[in-house]
């Protein structure tokens, strides 16, 4: 039988997190756990941080029942993956909302404007992998809630936003003199 490690039984010399080693995500302690209100909250670990990797996040991610994992949103410049492991959820995506369970998959390609979130009305926790690119330039847009993050100016704005015209605010009537 082949045995498998937590990150914490790992040995060797190389630095932590270790690649190419076997981990018990299920045993790891290292969960994220967020809740907001009564609404959201989920607990993840982000397994290819245990695993050393660098370019594709992987995270397990737990919905209890009667929350929300986050708020409804999209990506610009990330794509998303989603397999359910376990249980079931209510997926909202755009206008639509649909049932997902064990084994079901769904993708959300970067820049689509097609909002998603995962809701879990049922009596067991919803456990999905998740899988994705981080890239440091994101922009994330909150439908519900009209803002958008900026990941690369580590900010949240009102959006959408009412569009300028390129020149407002320049100082097109100051000589370079003057």
């Amino acid at each position: 039988m082949t045995k498998r490690f937590t990150a914490a039984e790992s040995s060797g010399d190389l630095p932590d997190p270790r690649p190419n080693v076997p981990i018990r995500a299920s045993e790891e302690k290292e969960a994220f756990v967020s809740s907001e209100g009564k609404r959201f909250g989920f607990r993840e670990t982000v397994l290819s941080r245990l695993g050393g990797a660098e370019q594709v996040h992987v995270n397990r991610l737990v919905v209890p029942p009667g929350k929300q994992s986050g708020p409804f949103h999209y990506h610009m410049r990330e794509e998303e993956h989603f397999y359910v492991l376990e249980g079931r959820c209510v997926m909202r995506s755009g206008k639509d909302r649909h049932e997902l369970k064990s084994g079901d998959y769904v993708c959300f390609p970067a820049g689509t404007g097609v909002a998603h979130a995962f809701e879990n009305p049922f009596d067991e926790d919803c456990a999905m992998l998740t899988i994705g690119a981080w890239d440091p330039h994101e922009i994330c847009v909150f439908v519900d809630s009209g803002k958008a993050k900026l990941r690369a100016m580590e900010t949240i704005v009102s959006w959408p936003q009412e569009s300028l015209d390129y020149w407002e605010g320049e100082p097109v009537d100051t000589p370079l003199d003057g």
